[in-house]
């Protein structure tokens, strides 16, 4: 969590100081964090049972893979993804509001004509009875997926819509489909063999084969069994906990790049470094 004091430009003129509170670039480090420590259980499944150097972080692990190592093992890597949207989420609720709490001000770089744009999405004007309330327009606002916000923040400033076919976008949508298949989660069933399971992949497995070609391989995750399900049990690891960190950031740069700001000092937009998702042996 991010808890910044800073000067605040209202649309009124006036000069305040404002405290604001982020989490979104604290949810992609945290998800960082989480794939590292699948990664670390990873390797130890790896390497054993051969006698190999083992990592500081690896010593609460090292006596063997079993239940609770399986059970934390699937904690850090699914929650890895879920932080992952999570951050992509807040991030797009926190470019409106700060938009309209520090006007100029906003540490996303845009500039004060820009931030009023936003401002007036996110905090719309009191309405007529006749048209509703803006209460009512906020609320619909909110409802919207993630996707939709970010496309509302290219419209706001006259900028073209997200291209659905660019390489960050495509993956975005993937992650926020997996996410929602964790949050809403339904039994997976499926014939045990190869030729079984193929016929029965959904279109988020599919989409998911699009960047990790070899997950139908039973030793892919050696946290799973010849027989595990291809999703949750193969999809859930440090591959895709990884991808989803890095799909989350670049997409956040892609829409940066559209917006054209320039990082500063103090900025809210995720950088590079925030992609340590494996420990360095």
């Amino acid at each position: 969590m991010n808890t910044i004091i800073a000067p605040a430009y209202p649309y009124d003129g006036s000069l305040s100081l404002i405290v604001r509170t982020y989490l979104s670039t604290s949810y992609l480090t945290s998800a960082a964090l989480l794939a590292r420590k699948a990664y670390a259980i990873e390797v130890v499944a790896v390497r054993l049972p051969e006698s190999a150097p083992i990592l500081v972080d690896e010593l609460e692990i090292v006596e063997g893979i079993g239940v609770l190592q399986r059970t934390e093992h699937h904690a850090y890597a699914s929650s890895a993804i879920v932080m992952s949207a999570l951050g992509l989420e807040a991030f797009v609720n926190e470019l409106f509001a700060d938009c309209e709490a520090a006007g100029a001000g906003n540490l996303f770089g845009l500039s004060g004509d820009q931030a009023e744009k936003l401002a007036l999405v996110w905090s719309p004007p009191q309405l007529s009875s006749e048209h509703g309330s803006s209460r009512k327009k906020y609320a619909d606002f909110e409802r919207e997926s993630a996707f939709r916000k970010y496309d509302r923040v290219l419209t706001a400033l006259s900028l073209p819509a997200l291209d659905t076919s660019a390489k960050p976008v495509m993956a975005m949508q993937t992650l926020m489909e997996l996410r929602n298949a964790l949050a809403h989660y339904k039994l997976a069933a499926h014939t045990a063999g190869v030729q079984g399971e193929r016929s029965a992949l959904s279109k988020l497995e599919k989409d998911l084969q699009q960047y990790f070609v070899d997950h139908d391989q039973p030793n892919h995750n050696p946290m799973t069994g010849e027989h595990n399900s291809y999703f949750p049990d193969r999809v859930i690891g440090h591959a895709v906990a990884e991808w989803s960190v890095q799909t989350a950031i670049a997409f956040l740069l892609h829409v940066q790049a559209r917006l054209s700001v320039t990082p500063r000092q103090g900025d809210r937009w995720p950088t590079t470094d925030m992609e340590m998702t494996r420990f360095e042996e």
